[in-house]
This record gives C-alpha cells, sequence and structure tokens, in this order.
C-alpha cells in the first residue's frame, strides 16, 4: 500500500455501517483502507478485497496484546463499526492501538446523544469514550480520538406498507404521544462523505461530532411517511400507543431475561425500548441536545454535502418496493 495516504483499519467492516463508510474512504482517493476480520473467505470479505481493502486476519475481542499490535502495523486511523454485542470488547484494541501511536482512535458510536443512566447500550459506549480520552491523556496526545453520532437511522422510521416491510417489524407500529420531541434522522447509507471528511480534518481531532440529515418529531415523520405510502389509513389503523412506564417496564422485564439467558433478541427489546424513551420522551436525539452535550455540527463542518430530506427518502423507499 502507499505510503502517502492514510491508512485506516476498520472493525466491523462488513456490517452496514463499516461497508458504507469503507465505500466512500475508498472513494475519495485519499484513504488506504485494511479490515480485520476472522475469517478470510466469506462473501462479505471477498466483495471488500475485490474493492481494494487490505484483509488483516484476527480477533480483536480475543487476540493477545502482542497479536493486536501486529494488526495495527502501519495504521493511522482505527474506527470500529462493530455489533452492539461487542461494544466493551473494544478496549484491548484501543489500548493496543494508542500503544502502537496510531493517530486517530474512533469508536463505535453512530448512534443518538444523550447522557448517562438512560440507555444501558449508551452508557458502555460512553465507558469507552473515556477510556480513550485517558488513552489520549497517557500519549501526551500523541493518540487522538473522534466520537461520532448521526441520530436515528431514517431506515428504522418507516412504516411497513403491503409492499415494504420494516426493519424493525411490529415495533415500528409503536406510537409515543405524550410529548413530541424533536428527533434527528440520517440515512445510514450516506454517512460515508461526513466520516471520510471527519478523518481528515484536524478541526474533529479530540471532539464529538453529530452528523444528522433531517430533523423532525415522530408525528411529522409519520405523516411524511403515511402520505408517501399511499396506504396512510392502514398503517394508522396498526398504531399502538405506548406510554413512558410501559416502556420502562418492558425494558426492565427483556433485561432480566437477557440476564439469565443470554438471548440477543431480548437484548435488542431492551436497548430499543430504552432508546425510545430517550428519543421520544427525554428528547435526547435533538440537535439543540447535541450540541449542549458538546458536538460539533457536521453540517456546519461540511457544508458542501447536500443532506437528504426525510421525504425524499421515504419516497424512494416506498417506491423500491422493498426493506432497504
Amino acid at each position: 500500500m502507499s505510503d502517502t495516504k492514510t491508512l485506516v483499519l476498520v472493525l466491523g467492516a462488513t456490517g452496514r455501517t463499516g461497508r458504507t463508510v469503507i465505500d466512500a474512504l475508498l472513494k475519495t482517493g485519499q484513504y488506504n483502507v485494511a479490515a480485520l476480520t476472522r475469517s478470510a473467505s466469506k462473501p462479505e470479505v471477498e466483495a471488500l478485497r475485490s474493492q481494494g481493502v487490505e484483509i488483516r486476519i484476527g480477533d480483536f475481542a480475543a487476540d493477545p496484546p502482542a497479536k493486536l499490535s501486529e494488526h495495527l502495523k502501519g495504521v493511522d486511523v482505527l474506527l470500529s463499526t462493530v455489533s452492539a454485542e461487542a461494544i466493551i470488547q473494544q478496549k484491548p484494541i484501543f489500548k493496543a492501538a494508542a500503544d502502537a501511536g496510531v493517530k486517530r482512535l474512533i469508536p463505535c458510536d453512530f448512534g443518538t446523544p444523550g447522557a448517562r443512566g438512560v440507555r444501558d447500550l449508551h452508557d458502555l459506549k460512553l465507558d469507552i469514550r473515556e477510556y480513550l480520552q485517558e488513552l489520549s491523556a497517557a500519549s501526551n496526545g500523541a493518540s487522538t480520538y473522534t466520537f461520532i453520532d448521526i441520530g436515528w437511522w431514517m431506515q428504522l422510521a418507516v412504516p411497513a406498507s403491503s409492499t415494504t416491510p420494516s426493519m424493525l417489524g411490529p415495533l415500528i407500529d409503536e406510537y409515543y404521544a405524550d410529548d413530541d420531541k424533536p428527533m434527528l434522522l440520517t440515512d445510514i447509507d450516506r454517512i460515508g462523505p461526513y466520516v471520510a471528511r471527519i478523518l481528515s480534518d484536524s478541526r474533529t481531532a479530540n471532539q464529538y461530532i453529530i452528523i444528522w440529515e433531517d430533523e423532525l418529531s415522530l408525528k411529522e415523520s409519520r405523516e411524511i411517511a403515511e402520505a408517501a405510502s399511499g396506504e396512510g389509513p392502514t398503517i394508522r389503523a396498526r398504531r399502538v400507543a405506548i406510554d413512558k412506564d410501559a416502556l420502562t417496564q418492558r425494558a426492565a422485564e427483556y433485561k432480566a431475561v437477557y440476564a439469565a439467558s443470554g438471548d440477543s433478541g431480548a437484548h435488542a427489546v431492551t436497548s430499543f425500548s430504552e432508546y425510545m424513551i430517550s428519543i421520544h420522551f427525554l428528547g435526547e436525539d435533538s440537535l439543540a441536545n447535541a450540541k449542549k452535550l458538546g458536538a460539533l455540527d457536521a453540517r456546519e463542518l461540511y457544508p458542501d454535502i447536500a443532506p437528504k430530506r426525510f421525504a425524499d427518502f421515504v419516497k424512494a423507499y416506498y417506491g423500491n418496493g422493498a426493506a432497504h
């Protein structure tokens, strides 16, 4: 690989967020990209290799420190897009990265902004952020960090139609009308250009960035989606009203199931319930709140990147007749 380009090592490269970011990094021509994966033979890995991504074989969650150091050879930026279940497992490879002098450390955030004590998953992400701040301080600034949130996926805000299922299944029909808060919405497949710019921008070192494309209340987003679907009355008839107490109770019940069995489905329902409290009752997924938490606005940093309105997203979504 060329020595003149920034080398980015991506964790979780075969997932949706990882693939989106890698596509954008390669498109700029400014980056060399490597992916750390446990298997070299999966079709998704072969697809990355065909794009020019260097494949490094290893396990960031299980390999010893010496092996992690080998995976990080020549790396300038370590970018994580791992699954929710692996959040806490990022610590050893970030420690190895700081020890190896990797210049920029980016943990897996890519969610909605908020404070501690509301969502267990977000609290784990905040633990990782604090850990990276400690690593940066210990390196005397040789390793910097950047934290990136993107609001709620537009893909997760679209009710099912007769031809287009929802990624959330029946959960999408829940409606939280007690207090209609503004929420940031972003097409997950469009975050790559922002991330590519963030990685090469000295202004984003040791900063928290919020990427967003639209800001709407639940009521506004549902009305826009229902109109675009052409099936508004049918979609509205499926609505299930749920209040904050019901969400809190459901989160507690499924958390107990997850603790007893390790069932990933129970973990997903717990996280979803807590996120809905954060977004729709506490109003944490708003631009005002993100800035209150110290976030820099990606749209202000990069005004030349045109955001996609949710109205345009849903027209294309329903028009394609299948979940994206």
